[in-house]
C-alpha cells in the first residue's frame, strides 16, 4: 500500500489540484486493500470509482485555484489517517466516507464563469427602467 501522507505532507498542498491528486492516491490505496476481499471486489470497485468521481467534483473546474493552510492541512490529515488504516473491511469503510471528509476539507469549488458571460444580476430586457 502506498503512502499518501508521503505524497502529502501537512501544509504541502498549495493547490486545489495537488491535493485532489493526494486524497486520489490515498483513495486508491484504499481501493487496493479492501479489494483484498475477493467477495467485495465489484462493491470496491463501485466505491472506488463514485469517489474519483465526487473528489474531481470536489477540487473544482480549475485545478490551479490555492488552497488555504488549513484546508490543505486537512486534506494532507485525512490522507495520513487512511496510510494507517491496515484492515481491508476498515479500508472499504473509509472508501465510503472518504470523499466526504476531503469534500469538507477542500470547502465549496470556486465557480468559473467565461469571460464576457452575464451574470444573473447583469440586468434583463422584462421590466424595462
Amino acid at each position: 500500500m502506498s503512502d499518501p501522507a508521503a505524497v502529502a505532507p501537512p501544509g504541502r498542498i498549495p493547490s486545489r489540484g495537488t491535493a485532489l491528486a493526494a486524497a486520489l492516491a490515498a483513495l486508491d490505496a484504499l481501493a487496493e486493500l479492501g479489494e483484498a476481499i475477493e467477495d467485495e471486489w465489484s462493491y470496491v470497485s463501485a466505491l472506488a470509482d463514485a469517489g474519483r468521481v465526487r473528489l474531481r467534483a470536489a477540487a473544482g473546474p480549475d485545478p490551479g485555484v490555492a488552497l488555504a493552510a488549513d484546508r490543505a492541512d486537512a486534506v494532507a490529515a485525512a490522507c495520513a489517517e487512511t496510510a494507517r488504516i491496515a484492515d481491508p473491511h476498515r479500508a472499504i469503510d473509509w472508501l465510503s466516507t472518504f470523499p466526504a471528509v476531503i469534500e469538507l476539507a477542500l470547502g465549496p469549488a470556486p465557480t468559473v464563469t467565461a469571460p464576457g458571460a452575464a451574470g444573473p444580476d447583469s440586468g434583463s430586457a422584462a421590466g424595462g427602467s
